[in-house]
């Protein structure tokens, strides 16, 4: 009989933090069906996966990208619930009951759970989305618990789950079509994100669902292949949702990426994301889709242009 939840983990190398991300999921509170949807990884996943018998492979034929692996391994399951979770965060012994009790409880499609930082302070607590499409972690730095009042109404904020720690209403998930396959990852939870609140979704916290984050595990913080697939994927959320903003909307993004890629180019010393914005450009139509009906009325976060360098600057920082 299938579980009711399973977690899906998009995997591509890094056997040894997987290694650590199914041994916690073994001590779960809740049992849950795991599936590790494999980006064709070349170490030593394919020897360790053996060892877990019990959790279900979906073995891509290369690497996919972050969306498509997530997209098939919650085609081919059969539970109601799907939690997704990064393959370098380490759940606590109540990640799974947590989310999937927020889910039980509120209804809702979307439920965003808490990824914290080595330090403990909490990374992540889902996905703010600004009205220039800037997308920020809500409550990243803050101290955990997350202090009062912090965590705000039921379904106002998080726009959205982050991708590295989000349940999903799996029936909802596949009926819009999953992720966006053209984001090979990064800004695919924005996007889904905004196609979820259109239909008239929402997102739930779930704050006590906490997983242990190395964050840019794979790709390394600041390192030109997370830095191009990051300026890929902005080119291609402001080309689908473009005409949905004001030239003012428009400027204003463009002013904060301008600053983050200078900052780039002196810190990380490349300009990939630069560089990755105009390749994606190149391969996108001219024509870009039409407004949406309702777009304008979506809970986007009043992040001014100050507050909106300032947090840029401060992911950097860790701070």
């Amino acid at each position: 009989m299938a579980s009711e939840v399973e977690v899906v983990i998009p995997h591509w190398n890094e056997a040894d933090r997987l290694r650590k991300t199914l041994e916690a999921l073994d001590r779960q509170s809740e049992p849950a069906g795991v599936c590790v949807a494999d980006n064709a990884s070349t170490d030593g996943t394919g020897e360790l996966l053996e060892e877990f018998a019990h959790v279900r492979t979906v073995r891509m034929a290369r690497n996919e990208g972050f969306g498509r692996a997530v997209n098939e391994g919650v085609r081919t399951s059969e539970a109601a619930l799907v939690i997704l979770l990064n393959n370098d965060a380490v759940p606590e012994p109540d990640f799974v009951q947590e989310l999937a009790g927020a889910w039980r409880r509120t209804g809702a499609a979307m439920v965003a759970g808490c990824l914290r930082r080595r330090d403990g302070a909490i990374d992540t607590l889902g996905t703010q989305v600004d009205e220039s499409l800037g997308s920020y972690d809500y409550c990243h730095g803050e101290p955990y618990p997350p202090p009062a009042g912090s965590v705000p109404p039921a379904g106002s904020v998080p726009f959205a789950p982050s991708g590295g720690a989000a349940g999903f209403d799996r029936g909802t998930f596949l009926a819009l079509g999953g992720f966006d396959p053209r984001f090979f990852a990064y800004l695919e939870d924005v996007d889904l994100g905004i196609r979820m609140r259109l239909e008239g979704h929402r997102c739930e916290v779930a704050p006590a669902a906490v997983a242990w984050h190395d964050s840019s595990a794979t790709l390394g913080s600041g390192s030109a292949a997370k830095n191009r697939l990051m300026g890929r994927s902005r080119e291609y959320l402001l080309w689908k949702w473009g005409r949905n903003l004001t030239p003012a909307e428009r400027i204003r993004g463009a002013l904060v990426h301008f600053a983050v890629y200078a900052g780039q180019a002196v810190i990380d010393r490349n300009a990939a994301a630069a560089n990755g914005r105009l390749q994606m450009r190149r391969e996108l139509p001219r024509e870009r889709p039409a407004p949406v009906a309702g777009f304008r009325e979506l809970p986007f976060a009043p992040i001014a242009l100050r507050g909106a360098l300032r947090r840029r600057m401060g992911r950097r920082r860790g701070a």
